[in-house]
């Protein structure tokens, strides 16, 4: 078994919570957890880097959307990055690509995904036309 490691950074108006390990039933409280904490903190856009997700499952996905709808109602942009292929491949057949706002984290600015502040901007690329619902 794979434990779920989470950790968060913070810089002026977003955070960033990279996710590593196995994204399941067994760590969905986890992730649930850590994020509202980060949400609930006020802290400006939500970042979850997935690069470190070695698997994901219909209860991480479900995790997935359950912090972005606690996201969405406590008003806070939320942005995936750094998804494996194999991640973004289940998210476009589970039709969840077009839920999310989907970015790749680059050292190359590009434009600022929606919500995305211009700080965050300048860390990340949108790697898609994706809209946060």
């Amino acid at each position: 078994m794979n434990a779920l490691q989470l950790t968060s950074e913070h810089a002026s108006d977003f955070v960033v919570i990279t996710v590593a390990g196995e994204l399941d039933l067994a760590t969905r409280p986890d992730l649930a957890a850590f994020t509202q904490h980060v949400i609930d903190a006020r802290l400006g856009t939500v970042i979850i880097d997935l690069a470190g997700v070695t698997f994901v499952d219909a209860c991480g996905l479900s995790a997935l959307i359950a912090v972005k709808r606690y996201a969405r109602e406590h008003d806070t942009p939320l942005l995936l990055a750094g998804a494996s292929p194999a991640v973004l491949k289940l998210l476009k057949l589970t039709n969840l690509d077009a839920s999310f706002t989907v970015i790749s984290r680059t050292g190359t600015m590009g434009p600022p995904p929606p919500g995305c502040s211009e700080a965050a901007a300048s860390h990340v690329q949108a790697s898609g036309p994706r809209t946060d619902r």
